[in-house]
């Protein structure tokens, strides 16, 4: 069946009103219920542009009986069942390229003021101290250090172009789907997982959270980095033991931790890793600049107007459910 003309599209959060002015005209938009369930008012979508807040499992999906379309805005679709999606005959397709700027900038800041303890510094200043210049203050070059990628994606490519030209930093990673020419091309060196994390000063996390990759970042793992390394977590929280990562921390054995993802998001109000001196942590904002959000939101409407105009949108991550498979 092709899909149905577009009459209504729930939205989970607020798109620009430019990206609102391509749609057809006539199109009623729906935005999420002000109190939980947050789409209690979706059922007459036909499509709706998602983000990361809401669980779209078989419940939700069984709420919205006239869906054909969720167009998420981001690269991860883990809080998308894809299988119930598939099963109701729902197209779900995400924004890979959207984010890929502002994830890797945010990367490669975090990095930089673990590195220069730019945390400890504020503190200190902001409660009237300005010594001593000493211990938890004093910061670490990062040109000639070893930056390690677990996964060297679209955002983590990116990481690595700009901690080598910017930085002369070595770069490590491991991805099995890089092929060993591109990888030389980017100025980049494949070596094994345990290599990787074993060598990395700053350990940089860009993959998905799959069933091979959830937990992967465990107690074992993290005793296999350098003393007095750093780990970055801007993917997704699912991929680190956040009891083995503080415990880590508390050791020692890791000299800080950047993370813009938990677990559970949002954290518990007392997750010790939120006040953590040695951890800088943000809201799962690493993708959220101005730029990202309106390349994602515009790419989101071109995926929705494609499918709605009749024509196989792109970034269809369960091609099954699509028409004409």
């Amino acid at each position: 069946m092709l899909p149905s003309t577009l009459t209504h599209l729930w939205l989970e959060a607020p798109l620009a009103d430019a990206v609102l002015a391509r749609l057809p005209a006539g199109v009623q938009v729906i935005h999420a219920a002000a109190e939980p369930p947050i789409y209690r008012n979706a059922a007459p979508a036909q499509a709706i542009i998602a983000s990361s807040q809401l669980r779209y499992d078989a419940a939700v999906l069984d709420a919205c009986p006239r869906l054909r379309l969720i167009a998420r805005t981001g690269i991860g679709v883990d809080n998308i069942d894809l299988d119930a999606a598939t099963a109701r005959g729902v197209v779900v397709t995400n924004t890979p390229d959207g984010p890929t700027e502002s994830t890797a900038e945010h990367t490669v800041a975090m990095l930089l003021a673990l590195a220069k303890r730019l945390k400890p510094g504020n503190d200190n200043l902001a409660a009237g101290k300005w010594g001593p210049r000493a211990g938890a203050i004093v910061g670490d070059e990062v040109q000639g250090k070893t930056l390690g990628l677990i996964g060297c994606g679209r955002i983590g490519r990116r990481v690595a172009e700009i901690c080598r030209l910017a930085f002369q930093m070595r770069v490590l990673a491991y991805d099995p789907y890089l092929a060993a020419d591109s990888a030389a091309a980017l100025g980049v060196t494949l070596a094994p997982l345990d290599d990787v994390i074993a060598q990395a000063d700053f350990l940089s996390l860009h993959v998905p959270a799959t069933p091979a990759t959830i937990g992967l970042m465990n107690a074992a793992r993290l005793a296999q980095m350098k003393a007095g390394s750093y780990l970055l977590n801007l993917a997704r929280g699912a991929l680190v033991d956040e009891a083995a990562l503080l415990d880590a921390l508390e050791r020692g054995q890791l000299a800080g931790a950047g993370i813009d993802v938990f677990a559970a998001e949002p954290p518990a109000v007392d997750h010790p890793l939120r006040r953590h001196p040695a951890v800088i942590a943000t809201p799962h904002s690493a993708s959220v600049t101005r730029e990202g959000r309106r390349r994602m939101e515009e790419m989101a409407m071109a995926r929705l107007l494609a499918f709605f105009g009749g024509e196989r949108p792109a970034d269809i991550v369960n091609p099954a459910a699509w028409p004409e498979a």
